[in-house]
């Protein structure tokens, strides 16, 4: 092998690792979001990103309805999903563990919507920027890539200025610090509580549908999005937003690098063996570290 293929097949991994790395961090960031206001993980995420997907799918390849409108109503239904979920999971006083376990029961719920939506085995997803693209030396890059990236980064970057300059994101980080002294301040907390889950439930289904184009509509393959979304919120401490972007994208990274570069060499899921142990040092260094965050050892 040549260092012209070489260079071709970095290129071609970097970029592969950089789409899904930012949508791991997409993942990642309403995960974090939903976690630090009810201190509860939303496992509801992946079935929000699955049945979103699903019907962006449904209504923009098979009825034909322009991307555009059809990618904003799977965002909303994705919204109104997480707001559910959130007011559901703010209403009963269940143990944290067992609201978590109820929202991974959600999500199986919603993967078998998804599955009556395509109706087809191994369907992909509908790409929400175009198939076209153009060459870089030896390596194809599509529109729908580049469109992915730079989506999941202005998401990013936009929700992140909400939560520091709005009234809405500073009244969501005195609940964050302390929800006793907002409800002293006449904060309500099962408004934004919802709220927040819904912000959550939007950037699952925008997750859901740039990734179904590369991972299929198949809800397993999702869940495994949805699981490495976690692995990202959790090398940023499920405190942590810009860490937790920042772990998607080194997850997403690490897994092209390894399976481009490397192909042939590594065994089959090797590049996924690698990054779970990225994980399992961010998470002992989490608990070592920062003693209160210790627990997500286990």
């Amino acid at each position: 092998m040549d260092r012209l293929d070489r260079v071709s097949i970095f290129l071609s991994a970097l970029i592969i690792g950089l789409t899904f790395g930012a949508v791991y961090g997409l993942m990642a960031f309403g995960m974090v979001a939903s976690y630090r206001i009810t201190g509860i993980i939303n496992m509801g995420q992946a079935g929000i990103a699955a049945l979103s997907a699903a019907l962006y799918w449904k209504v923009a390849a098979v009825w034909g309805v322009p991307r555009i409108v059809s990618a904003l109503g799977a965002i909303v239904i994705g919204g109104l999903l997480g707001a559910i979920i959130g007011y559901i999971a703010l209403k009963v006083s269940w143990p944290k563990v067992v609201t978590m376990i109820f929202t991974l029961a959600i999500t199986f719920l919603l993967f078998t919507c998804s599955e009556l939506t395509t109706t087809l085995y191994n369907q992909s997803g509908a790409t929400v920027f175009g198939d076209s693209g153009f060459d870089v030396g030896y390596t194809y890059v599509t529109l729908d890539q580049i469109g992915s990236f730079m989506t999941c980064l202005v998401v990013v970057l936009l929700t992140t200025w909400a939560l520091r300059r709005t009234r809405f994101g500073l009244f969501v980080r005195v609940i964050y610090d302390d929800p006793v002294v907002a409800a002293t301040l006449g904060i309500p907390l099962p408004g934004y509580v919802v709220r927040v889950w819904a912000i959550a439930g939007c950037l699952a289904a925008l997750a859901g549908m740039l990734v179904s184009i590369r991972t299929s509509l198949d809800p397993t393959m999702i869940l495994f999005v949805m699981v490495w979304g976690l692995a990202s919120a959790v090398l940023g401490g499920l405190e942590s937003f810009a860490l937790a972007f920042a772990g998607g994208l080194t997850l997403g990274i690490s897994q092209g690098l390894l399976g481009g570069m490397l192909s042939g060499v590594l065994g089959p899921g090797m590049e996924n063996l690698t990054a779970i142990l990225i994980v399992a040092i961010g998470v002992l260094y989490m608990g070592r570290k920062r003693r209160h965050l210790a627990h997500l050892q286990n």
